[in-house]
């Protein structure tokens, strides 16, 4: 247990502060009402105008009116996120919540956790997860492992998948070509009755690719990626108590890649990742409680051939029990368990039992906390205790002041523990506090709102690779701003943008790799009849610096779409209109003009 003093002087100084503050949220395109519902900030359905934490919501209409073919393509767009690949689709990437690397950030899709445990850090491997079958996208930033334990450090990300309305049966079907021979198609599946759902989506995506190497040589090959994902959800009601769920998914990516020290080495990758999710829903105490108990498992396999063969094989199995109490009007309780196995096939296993335990106080209507806890042990270091206070104030209508404060862990992976290169058994796990205090302002009944959030996230005890993994004395940074302003100027006319400053240095003051110091995305939406939507996309980006600062780059993407008829919608987008030549990691190729047109039909 590695609990330092500046760990717990710091949180008696937060919690006081998040007292003093509130929180609300800011969406993507669209900002998320007060009134509207979020999970993923306190495990259980809340009022947006109740959350002390910072969130984004994205909607289906968000995803339609963007275009955009993968999770972290479209995250990108969003205030204090940040996405770097290593060339074209289906190549290695990490997705930063306000400067953090991609696995101290928690992904679940559908609940489900699905990081890979054979990573040489435990990852979501974010380039394989497509967008067709995705209806919601809720994030939650800063240390959050009060509520969801270890690797939730720079935030949360819960991807939802499609589910039909009660009374509904539905078939969707899509298909877009263009560009580097891409051709994507899905088809899906929803129907519902007033007690039962079932949805079913099939995707699959090719693209021949380019040359992730830079500058390109005569010899350069295309980096071509195949993915086929399957996904299924449905539930039933088997009394008016109790409801019974499940998630499935599987998919089966192959990608190319150039080699390290040979740019011309026909490399490759199989992917394979497979999910299920069983659970049940029971109501109780006249409705005032809830208890959701869950069983999950992820399997994944890695496959490299070519200069460096080999596999990888990670497991991760996973009961969960979540307890919702309405104690009063007031106050809500939220507690329960999980525990986890992980296991990397050459490597070992680690096994982690958690418990929480969560109030939620609103004392007036204009005022909301939470304070939660959670102590997890784990089977290679001992326990760790997390902490998290939030608070939301809304001073006058339309003006809401926000804030939260929590302390963080990220366990060290069975790879920096175990692995063939400079393992070391005896890592303790990373430890961080974050806070971040804002304001939400609407005028004119809430069509015009801007949201403002200063963010500090400190983190001790990093893991770093010197002739092996070892602990670096000394605090890493990240801190910074956030701004966004959303303005529906009339009903077919919406602009949105956003802005980010991010100052993320290591213990040895220097700035983290890859990471922008200025973000700023710009958007409108158009809709001149009802039957056509035209929306416009801009984004600059300054300040990335991998080893040495890159060049500032600014991208434009458009798309616009035709309502045909209902059921039939036709549409072409524009993706780096200007052809701009940038990079996102030094020496590794980005996307030149590219232009993709296609349909959707429901019927």
């Amino acid at each position: 247990m590695r609990n330092t003093s500046w760990i717990a002087a710091t949180l008696k100084s937060g919690v006081a502060l998040s007292a003093l503050f509130s929180s609300t949220l800011i969406s993507s395109a669209n900002e998320t009402e007060l009134d509207d519902i979020i999970v993923i900030a306190n495990r259980t359905e809340t009022e947006a105008g109740k959350v002390g934490s910072t969130t984004h919501v994205v909607t289906e209409e968000d995803l339609k009116n963007d275009g955009a073919t993968f999770v972290s393509e479209y995250l990108t767009k969003l205030p204090g996120i940040s996405f770097s690949q290593n060339g074209g689709a289906g190549k290695t990437s990490s997705l930063r919540i306000r400067g953090m690397s991609g696995y101290y950030t928690k992904i679940l899709l559908d609940g489900v956790d699905i990081a890979d445990p054979s990573g040489t850090q435990v990852e979501a491997r974010l380039e394989h997860v497509l967008l067709n079958d995705v209806e919601r996208i809720e994030i939650l930033k800063g240390s959050h492992s009060a509520l969801y334990g270890g690797q939730a450090v720079g935030g949360v990300i819960n991807i939802i998948t499609k589910r039909a309305a009660p009374g509904t049966v539905k078939h969707n079907v899509a298909i877009e070509g263009g560009s580097y021979g891409t051709v994507n198609a899905s088809y899906g599946f929803q129907a519902a009755t007033e007690t039962a759902d079932i949805a079913v989506n099939v995707q699959r995506y090719h693209t021949d690719g380019f040359s992730a190497q830079t500058p390109k040589s005569d010899t350069a090959d295309e980096d071509g990626y195949e993915n086929l994902t399957f996904s299924a959800k449905g539930s039933v009601d088997v009394t008016e108590a109790l409801n019974l769920y499940f998630v499935a998914r599987g998919t089966d990516g192959h990608s190319e890649f150039d080699g390290f020290n040979n740019p011309d080495a026909r490399n490759e990758q199989d992917y394979r990742q497979h999910i299920g999710k069983l659970g049940a829903n029971f109501a109780w105490l006249d409705d005032r409680m809830t208890t959701d108990a869950s069983f999950q498992i992820v399997d994944t396999t890695r496959k490299y051939y070519g200069d460096n063969p080999g596999t990888y094989k990670g497991d991760r199995y996973k009961f969960d029990v979540l307890n919702t109490f309405e104690a009063t009007d007031e106050i809500t309780l939220n507690f329960g368990g999980d525990w986890m196995h992980e296991d990397y096939a050459e490597y070992g296993s680690s096994r982690i039992f958690g418990g929480f335990v969560e109030a939620m106080v609103d004392p007036s209507d204009e005022l909301s906390l939470s304070v939660s806890s959670r102590l997890d042990h784990h089977s290679r270091f001992g326990t760790y205790w997390s902490g998290r206070a939030t608070t939301s104030y809304r001073i006058i209508e339309g003006t809401r002041l926000r804030s939260s404060f929590g302390n963080g862990f990220r366990a060290p992976s069975l790879n920096e523990l175990f692995g063939k290169w400079g393992a070391n058994p005896d890592l303790k796990p990373e430890t961080s506090v974050s806070f971040d205090v804002g304001v939400d302002q609407e005028f004119f009944d809430g069509k015009l709102r801007f949201g403002a959030t200063y963010f500090h996230i400190m983190t001790e005890d990093l893991i770093d690779y010197t002739s092996k993994y070892e602990q670096i004395d000394g605090l890493s940074r990240s801190q910074g701003a956030e701004l966004s302003a959303n303005w529906d100027v009339l009903d077919n006319l919406s602009f949105n943008a956003a802005y980010t400053y991010t100052w993320a240095v290591g213990p040895d003051k220097k700035r983290l790799r890859r990471v922008p110091l200025h973000d700023v995305n710009v958007g409108a939406t158009y809709k001149p009849v009802d039957v056509l939507s035209l929306n416009l996309n801009t984004s600059y980006v300054s300040g990335i610096e991998d080893n040495g600062e890159l060049d500032d780059f600014v991208l434009v993407n458009a798309k616009a779409a035709y309502q045909y008829t209902e059921n039939l919608t036709f549409h072409v987008r524009g993706e780096n209109l200007l052809d701009q030549d940038y990079e996102r990691i030094r020496d590794y190729q980005t996307p030149g003009l590219s232009v993709y047109a296609g349909l959707t039909a429901s019927f």
